[in-house]
């Protein structure tokens, strides 16, 4: 009904986004194609609040990343990254276990983060304020795709990209208004700069 019609919401902060799904863990609501979509969808997340269980909060670290919004999404991984003792937890409160389970009875894996199918977007939401330099390693994509990247002073530094075997959906990357079109073979690493040129190859053996 959120898209539908004005109503009056019986719980305006409700943990659940699934009226979202376009935007994540969908495809169909994209920054390039609907910004004013996502204009919507980001109304409805300011409506809904920062509060909410872990599940719910992942599910909103996605949907604001997935907006390129940097504040918000560490503003939520600030809220999911706090230290819950599970023999003095308070029910709904959100947090992690010491073993990075959610801590939200019951027991819910539903929050996984997704990539897009065709489409790999680089650092879209990094708060560079915070966060300003930094690596990641390993990242998993769809398709078998594996992703690591380094960034300074808030800007991507290097990436490089493989897959180890099978085929990739993947077929374009984009940073920062720059987008390439990319053919990968099965055991080769690929790596790009800022530009996304690719600088260098060379065999996973």
């Amino acid at each position: 009904m959120e898209w539908a019609q004005d109503f009056k919401d019986p719980d305006m902060h409700h943990r659940h986004l699934s009226h979202l799904f376009g935007l994540f863990p969908g495809h169909s609501i994209t920054i390039d194609k609907n910004p004013e979509l996502c204009e919507a969808a980001e109304n409805s997340l300011y409506k809904r609040g920062e509060d909410g269980p872990g599940w719910s909060t992942t599910w909103k670290i996605a949907l604001w990343a997935h907006l390129h919004n940097s504040e918000h999404s560490y503003r939520m991984v600030k809220q999911l990254i706090k230290l819950v003792d599970p023999d003095h937890e308070v029910a709904f409160e959100g947090g992690l276990y010491s073993n990075l389970f959610a801590a939200h009875p019951p027991f819910q894996i539903d929050a996984n983060f997704r990539s897009s199918i065709r489409d790999l977007y680089l650092l879209p939401a990094l708060p560079r304020d915070k966060w300003g330099n930094g690596c990641v390693k390993g990242l998993k994509a769809r398709g078998g795709l594996t992703v690591s990247m380094c960034w300074k002073e808030g800007d991507l530094h290097e990436v490089g990209v493989w897959l180890k075997n099978g085929s990739s959906s993947l077929q374009r990357i984009h940073y920062r208004g720059t987008t390439i079109t990319v053919n990968l073979c099965c055991g080769k690493i690929y790596t790009y700069n800022a530009q996304l040129e690719c600088v260098k190859t060379f065999s996973l053996a």
